[in-house]
Parts: structure tokens; C-alpha cells; sequence
């Protein structure tokens, strides 16, 4: 019995020890709250490990406590294709904002990007569907009652106006092929 007693101080005098090192070596900061918690269970593990093992007369084996194995792999999937998700809004949000600047109202922007591993992410083309922003916001604009199946359209877009948007486009975002209407 005094030789039980004799290894579980020990064991815990070691635990303790070894606590403190890991405590001073640690930087100040949000991680040590972290390992204060998990050496704080390591220590009542050290503590009642023995206890229990005295009691039941078994030995407790970690190996049989598993922890459930995660989806990292679905994760990573996931995680990836939000980040792409993201850089092509943004380069769409961007696209909207500059061909706005330009007096034009875009009602359609999609891209295409590559997706292959030496490329990934670069523009491979621009498809925009805009029309002519009027720049007289002070007159009221007659209402007109269109039964026609097809849309209106607005002002035209001269070829000179597009021409310069897709060099525009080609020169900002630097891909050759942008489709404009």
C-alpha cells in the first residue's frame, strides 16, 4: 500500500512539474487558457487513474476511448469552393462598379475562370449584358405600356463604346475573351 501511495505522488508531483514548465514556456494570449484546460484534465486523469484502477482492478486504456474521426477532407471541400465563391463575387462586384463609373447600368456579368493547377483562378472570359445609363436624372421619363413579348431596350450602345469597354476590360482584368450584349 505504501508503495501505491509512493508512485501515485509521484506521478503526480511529475504531472505537476511538467505542467508549470509548459505553463512558463508558453506566450501570454488567448492559446493558454487552452492548454491550462487540457493540462488541468491531464492532471485530474493523473490523480484518479490510479484511484480507479485500485478500486475496479482494471486499468483504464485511452486506446479504447476514440475520438470520432473528422471530415477533413469535406471540409477542406467546402472551404475551397466558398474561398473561389467569394473571389469570383468579388471580381464580379468589381466589374459592375468600374463598367458603372463608365455610365453604363450592367444587368448581367459572368465569368469564367480556370480552374486548371498551374492557372487556377486566372480570367479565362467576361460575358456582360449592359445598357446606356440617361444622364439626366432631373426629367421624368414618359411611361410606356409595352404588351410586346420581347423587352425594351434602351439607348443604344455604339461598337466604338463597346470596342473601348473590352479594352478596358482586357487591360484591368487581362483576359482576351469578353463578350459584351
Amino acid at each position: 500500500m505504501v508503495n501505491f501511495i509512493n508512485s501515485w505522488a509521484q506521478g503526480i508531483i511529475v504531472a505537476v512539474v511538467i505542467s508549470t514548465i509548459i505553463e512558463m514556456i508558453l506566450p501570454n494570449g488567448n492559446i493558454k487558457k487552452y492548454v491550462r484546460t487540457v493540462i488541468g484534465a491531464y492532471i485530474v486523469f493523473i490523480i484518479i487513474s490510479p484511484i480507479v484502477t485500485k478500486i475496479t482492478g482494471k486499468k483504464i486504456n485511452l486506446e479504447t476511448y476514440k475520438l470520432p474521426e473528422t471530415q477533413e477532407t469535406n471540409i477542406s471541400i467546402d472551404t475551397n469552393a466558398y474561398i473561389e465563391n467569394t473571389y469570383i463575387n468579388n471580381i464580379k462586384k468589381g466589374i459592375i462598379e468600374n463598367i458603372e463609373q463608365k455610365g453604363y447600368k450592367v444587368a448581367l456579368v459572368e465569368i469564367g475562370i480556370d480552374r486548371t493547377e498551374e492557372n487556377y483562378g486566372k480570367l479565362t472570359s467576361i460575358n456582360l449584358k449592359i445598357s446606356k445609363e440617361k444622364n439626366d436624372t432631373n426629367e421624368i421619363e414618359p411611361i410606356e405600356i409595352n404588351i410586346r413579348e420581347e423587352p425594351t431596350k434602351g439607348e443604344e450602345i455604339q461598337s466604338s463604346e463597346i470596342e473601348e469597354l473590352k479594352e478596358y476590360l482586357k487591360d484591368n482584368y487581362g483576359t482576351e475573351n469578353i463578350t459584351i450584349n
